[in-house]
């Protein structure tokens, strides 16, 4: 493999530390790359952290192939959820997570899982913590999906 120049690191970083854009386009500039290599909505929108109040969320995405057959899993870790329906019904939610996340993720026909994972921290022990995981197949939210846009 092919060692890239000293000389050419020195050019790139010059290049960029020469650049005129403020820090705020260059965040949407590689934010816009990112979409556009992972898929437009791999991040989670603002609908669903607000839906259980979550304090952060993750994305893991894995592809697998097992007997030619597509295996792969989108899991969303939703952190400290805080809403009432959380406590009172935490299945319609993750439900209701996994249903808009596939809506949104432009790609999400290249899964066959989505996991939900709701992970509940201790404030005064980082290492106590509770998780709840639900597992919704991929097809049967874009049939969902179908259904409700045909008024079924």
């Amino acid at each position: 493999m092919k060692k890239i120049s000293p000389i050419y690191f020195l050019l790139i970083s010059i290049f960029v530390s020469s650049c005129a854009c403020d820090g705020e386009t260059m965040l949407k500039g590689m934010m816009w790359g990112f979409s556009k290599i992972a898929g437009e909505g791999y991040i989670p929108s603002a609908e669903i952290i607000a839906l259980g109040e979550f304090e952060s969320v993750e994305v893991n995405v894995s592809q697998e192939y097992t007997d030619g057959e597509n295996q792969g899993t989108i899991e969303l870790r939703l952190f400290n959820g805080k809403s009432p329906e959380m406590r009172m019904s935490e299945e319609n939610v993750a439900r209701r997570c996994a249903e808009l996340y596939s809506q949104g993720y432009s790609k999400i026909e290249d899964y066959k899982t989505i996991k939900i994972s709701f992970i509940q921290t201790d404030p005064f022990n980082a290492e106590n913590y509770a998780i709840s995981e639900y597992t919704f197949e991929v097809k049967d939210l874009l049939t969902s999906q179908n259904s409700q846009e045909n008024g079924i």
